[in-house]
């Protein structure tokens, strides 16, 4: 069977452990492509670049995003398996714009980190991948963390 599968990707340890189990896939599947999508979307926090008006210095935001996408593509070079990377603009709809481009690239799997709800917001209103798997019309496969025995194991295949 062909797998063409969506890997997103926001730099956390959640979604290179997704990443490293995507290249253990592809592995057993000569037949399956992969493109590993990141969004260059405004920072918020302490941590981000933001003015008043919400928005983030758009050089800084892309700089994060190509950095996420290399760390994501270093695990597949490693591994000699190509992949294609992807940034893409996303707004405040993270989840709808990742299901969107699951639908309109014509993938057939979505493979994303998750950490799992872990605070109130979240528990009510669901974490991103949550989010994405009830939004998306394709499979999605969640994987949380891998402790470092797995990820041992994966990286030695």
């Amino acid at each position: 069977m062909r797998i063409k599968a969506l890997l997103y990707s926001d730099g956390s340890e959640r979604s290179l452990s997704a990443a490293i189990y995507a290249a253990a896939l592809m592995k057993g599947n000569p037949h399956m492509t992969l493109t590993i999508i990141s969004c260059n979307r405004p920072a918020s926090g302490a941590a981000g670049v933001v003015w008043d008006e919400g928005w983030s210095a758009p050089g800084a935001v892309r700089g994060i995003s190509e950095a996420i996408l290399r760390e994501a593509r270093k695990v597949f070079e490693d591994r000699d398996m190509a992949v294609e990377t992807r940034a893409v603009a996303c707004g405040d709809r993270l989840a709808e714009e990742i299901a969107a481009c699951a639908r309109e690239g014509n993938f057939n799997l979505v493979i994303m980190g998750t950490k799992g709800p872990s605070d109130l917001r979240a528990l009510v209103l669901g974490s991103v991948a949550h989010q994405v798997v009830h939004l998306s019309d394709r499979p999605v496969l969640l994987v949380k963390k891998l402790p470092p025995e797995i990820l041992a194991m994966l990286d030695d295949d």
